[in-house]
């Protein structure tokens, strides 16, 4: 007899979450290449929202290809983040993946990248040292993704405190 999933009643009740896939893509120099959205204060890494029945994996190449026309190909886990949900702010929680997307030259990226107008102001190649230029969770998510590709740290899930309020 085959298995059968609870009723749809009962999956309404679960809790819902948000889910990105996101990369470090990297030059020969070991910079990383980071996103200036037109509708935040602070810069991205490369990446964006799962669409329904999307892997993670998947939703990260296709966002490099929509917002920098990178066809890249997503490699490696190399971070999982998860955020508690805030009442205060309407947001659920979050289960965010960021991935390896290889090397490819500075003069290749800065030949190929076309930053997507209707999303991003700019686009730039920044040094781990520089990595504040991103929110203080990306900048933490970076850095330990660049410590699991040097082999200094291994791949696990970060869990954060609740959001602030306010």
């Amino acid at each position: 007899m085959p298995r059968l999933l609870p009723d749809p009643a009962y999956f309404a009740t679960l809790p819902k979450v948000i889910t990105s896939g996101a990369v470090i893509l990297r030059d020969e120099d070991g910079r990383f290449v980071i996103e200036k959205p037109n509708y935040r204060a602070h810069w991205l890494l490369p990446g964006g929202g799962v669409d329904p029945g999307e892997d993670a994996r998947a939703c990260a190449q296709r966002e490099v290809m929509e917002e920098l026309g990178l066809d890249v190909e997503v490699g490696r886990l190399l971070a999982v983040d998860w955020l508690p949900s805030s009442p205060v702010h309407s947001a659920p929680m979050g289960v965010h993946f960021l991935f390896d997307a290889g090397v490819i030259p500075r003069a290749e990226l800065e030949a190929r990248i076309v930053p997507q107008a209707s999303e991003l102001d700019d686009w730039a190649l920044i040094a781990e040292s520089q990595a504040d230029m991103l929110s203080a969770w990306g900048a933490s998510r970076a850095r330990r993704a660049l410590a699991v590709l040097r082999g200094e740290a291994e791949v696990d899930m970060f869990s954060h405190p609740p959001r602030p309020v306010g």
